[in-house]
C-alpha cells in the first residue's frame, strides 16, 4: 500500500479528500499565509489529452478574477505528477444541499440561482464556456458565498478545443447537457451552459431532474424534444417567473434560449428586491444554510405600482381621446362646427315596396353625387362623390324579429334604404342612384349648413327620397343539363322531364311543348320572372328528382344542373 503523502511542494498535506484512477485531491495548508488549500492532483497515467485539459484549467482559472468562481492560486509540476493549488471553500456543494433538504425553497433557491448567474456570466464574458454545469460544482460556503468549480472540461477557442475532443464525443453529465452538447461536446456556446443551468435551477426548485441520469435512447429523446414535467406540478409555489424563466433556458432549439445571462440576472432583479450589497446576500444564504428562511420580497415598490397606474391613466386618456375623435369626424360634427359656411348635409333615402321579391339586406344601391361647373385640379374627388345606401339600425333590428317570426306582419311594411350623413361642399349637383335594375335621377342645389340651419325645412338638412317601383315581369330562358350522379355523363336524351303549370294543375311534357311551336307559346306565357316554378326529372334505371326554384323578377335566364341517382341493382 503506498504510503500517504504528507507535503508536495511547500504545501503541508493536512488529509485527502478524495481519490481517482487518473489523481487525487488534497487539502493542504499553506506555509506562510497559514490558509487551507485544495491540492488537486493529476498523474501522467491520464493520457496527454487528460494532461493538457488539466494544464488548461489551471491557466484560465488564473486568470479569473470573481467573487463567484473557485480562485486557482497555482499550478506546478512535480515528479510524474500535474498539481493545481485552488482556494478552498469550508462548506457545502449544492448537489449535497439539494439531497439534504429534498428540494430548496423559493426564494432560496432564486437567491442561489441568481449567484450562479453572476459567476458563470463571468466566465461567459471571458470567453470560457463551462460544459459541466450542474449542482456537485457548485460550492456554498459557510458564510453563504456561491461559487463555481471544476472547469477541467471547459472550453475557449473552437481550433485548440477540437484537439482535445474528438467529433461527437459526450462531454459533460447527460441529464444536465443542452441536445447540441450531447450530438457534439466540441461544438458548445455559452446558451449550452445556460440551458444547463436552466435545468440546476429547475432541480433546485422541484428536487428533482427534468432528465433521468441514465445516459440512453429515451432520455437523449426527452432531452432533444424538451419533454419534461412541468415544475409547476411539482412545486405548484413556484413563482411564474421562474417557470417562464426554465422554459426559456432549456428550450431545445438554442436560438428561442437567452443569448446573454445578464437577461436572466436582469428579470430577477426587476421582479424580485435582490440586494446590491454582495455582504446582505451572503448574509441570507448563510441564514438559510443555518435553517432560517430567506425573506425575499417582491420589487413591485410603491412607486413603480403609482407609474403603473399612471400609465394606465394615460391609455385610458388617449383611448377616450381617439374614440372620441373617431366619433367626432364618423359623424361629421367638423363640418357642423368648423365648415358650416362652405360645407353642406345632404342625406338621400330609397323607400322599398312591401313584399318586394328580395329581403333588403340583399339589394345593391350605389349613388353618384356630381358638382356642376368649374371644379379645381387640386379636388381629388374632381367632384365626383359615391355612396352606397344600406338599411337603417331601425329596420335591421325589424328584420330580426321578422326572422324569428314574432313580427309577422312585418312583410307588409315598407322599408328604407338610407345614405347617412354626407357633407359635401355647397353647390349645385346631380345625383343618380342605381336601386337593382332601376336607375334614378335628380338636379339639385345644396346650401351651405349654416344657411341649413336657419331654415325650418333644411334644419335638418338636405333630403331626398325614392320610391321603388315594382319590377314588371319578364320573359326568362330556362336550360336544363341533367348527368350521372356517379359519373358525371350527360343523360339529358334519356331523361324525361315534367313541368307543373299552377293555373291547370297538371303536369306537362316540357320537351314535347318546346319542340312544337303552337304549345312553346303556352311555355312562354308561364315562364315570367317573379314565379316559383317546379320541375320534375325520371330517367329509365335511376331514382326521379323534383326541383323547385323562385326567379326574381331581374332574372333573364336560368340554368338547371340536375344529378340523377341510379336505381340500387340497376
Amino acid at each position: 500500500m503506498p504510503k500517504e503523502i504528507s507535503k508536495v511542494g511547500k504545501y503541508e498535506v493536512v488529509k485527502r479528500l478524495a481519490k481517482g484512477g487518473m489523481g487525487a485531491v488534497y487539502l493542504a495548508k499553506h506555509p506562510t499565509l497559514k490558509r487551507f488549500v485544495i491540492l488537486k492532483r493529476l498523474t501522467f497515467r491520464g493520457g496527454r489529452e487528460v494532461v493538457e485539459r488539466f494544464k488548461r484549467e489551471a491557466s484560465l482559472m488564473m486568470d479569473f478574477r470573481s467573487d463567484h468562481i473557485v480562485q486557482v492560486y497555482d499550478h506546478f509540476k512535480e515528479g510524474n505528477s500535474y498539481y493545481i493549488v485552488m482556494e478552498y471553500v469550508d462548506g457545502i456543494n449544492l448537489d449535497s444541499l439539494i439531497k439534504n433538504r429534498e428540494k430548496i425553497s423559493t426564494n432560496a433557491a432564486i437567491l442561489i440561482f441568481h449567484e450562479i448567474c453572476k459567476g458563470l456570466k463571468y466566465a461567459h464574458d471571458k470567453g470560457v464556456i463551462h460544459r459541466d454545469i450542474k449542482p456537485a460544482n457548485i460550492l456554498i460556503s459557510k458564510d453563504g458565498q456561491v461559487k463555481i468549480v471544476d472547469f477541467g472540461i471547459a472550453t475557449t477557442d473552437k481550433t485548440e478545443d477540437e484537439t482535445l475532443t474528438r467529433t461527437g464525443a459526450i462531454m459533460g453529465t447527460p441529464s444536465y447537457m443542452s441536445p447540441e452538447q450531447i450530438s457534439d461536446s466540441s461544438k458548445v456556446y455559452k446558451e449550452s451552459d445556460i440551458y444547463s443551468i436552466g435545468v440546476v435551477f429547475y432541480e433546485m426548485l422541484t428536487g428533482i431532474k427534468p432528465f433521468p441520469s441514465t445516459y440512453n435512447g429515451e432520455t437523449i429523446t426527452k432531452i432533444s424534444k424538451g419533454k419534461y414535467k412541468n415544475p409547476k406540478k411539482l412545486n405548484p409555489d413556484i413563482p411564474t417567473i421562474c417557470k417562464r424563466i426554465i422554459k426559456k433556458t432549456m428550450n431545445p432549439k438554442i436560438n428561442k434560449r437567452y443569448h446573454d445571462l445578464q437577461q436572466v440576472i436582469y428579470k430577477l432583479s426587476k421582479r424580485f428586491h435582490i440586494p446590491k450589497d454582495q455582504k446582505l446576500i451572503n448574509e441570507e444564504i448563510k441564514k438559510y444554510l443555518d435553517g432560517s428562511e430567506i425573506g425575499l420580497k417582491s420589487n413591485l415598490s410603491f412607486k413603480k405600482s403609482l407609474i403603473s397606474f399612471k400609465t394606465l391613466f394615460v391609455v385610458i386618456i388617449l383611448l377616450i381621446a381617439i374614440f372620441g375623435a373617431y366619433y367626432f369626424f364618423k359623424n361629421g360634427y367638423q363640418y357642423e362646427y368648423f365648415k358650416s359656411k362652405s360645407f353642406g348635409l345632404l342625406k338621400i333615402s330609397a323607400v322599398i315596396p312591401k313584399n318586394y321579391y328580395k329581403p333588403i339586406d340583399r339589394i345593391f344601391a350605389l349613388g353618384t353625387v356630381s358638382k356642376i361647373g368649374k371644379i379645381k385640379i387640386s379636388d381629388k374627388q374632381k367632384g365626383i362623390y359615391r355612396f352606397y345606401l344600406h338599411p337603417s339600425k331601425k329596420f335591421k333590428i325589424l328584420d330580426i324579429v321578422k326572422k324569428n317570426r314574432k313580427n309577422p306582419k312585418q312583410n307588409n311594411k315598407s322599408l328604407t334604404l338610407n345614405s347617412g350623413k354626407i357633407y359635401l361642399p355647397a353647390g349645385e349637383y346631380n345625383l343618380e342612384l342605381y336601386i337593382d335594375n332601376q336607375k334614378f335621377f335628380s338636379s339639385f342645389r345644396l346650401f351651405s349648413r349654416k344657411f341649413q340651419k336657419s331654415s325650418s325645412t333644411l334644419k335638418k338638412g338636405k333630403t331626398i327620397e325614392f320610391s321603388l317601383g315594382k319590377l314588371p315581369k319578364r320573359k326568362i330562358t330556362i336550360k336544363h343539363n341533367i348527368y350521372d350522379a356517379y359519373t358525371g355523363k350527360p343523360i339529358y336524351n334519356i331523361t324525361d322531364i315534367r313541368f307543373f303549370l299552377p293555373d291547370k294543375k297538371i303536369w306537362i311534357d316540357w320537351k314535347k311543348y318546346n319542340a312544337n311551336k303552337k304549345l312553346k307559346k303556352i311555355l312562354q306565357e308561364n315562364t315570367l320572372s317573379g314565379k316559383t316554378y317546379f320541375f320534375k326529372y325520371s330517367a329509365p334505371h335511376y331514382v326521379s328528382k323534383t326541383v323547385r326554384f323562385y326567379s326574381e323578377n331581374s332574372i333573364d335566364m336560368i340554368n338547371i344542373d340536375v344529378y340523377l341517382e341510379k336505381i340500387s341493382g340497376k
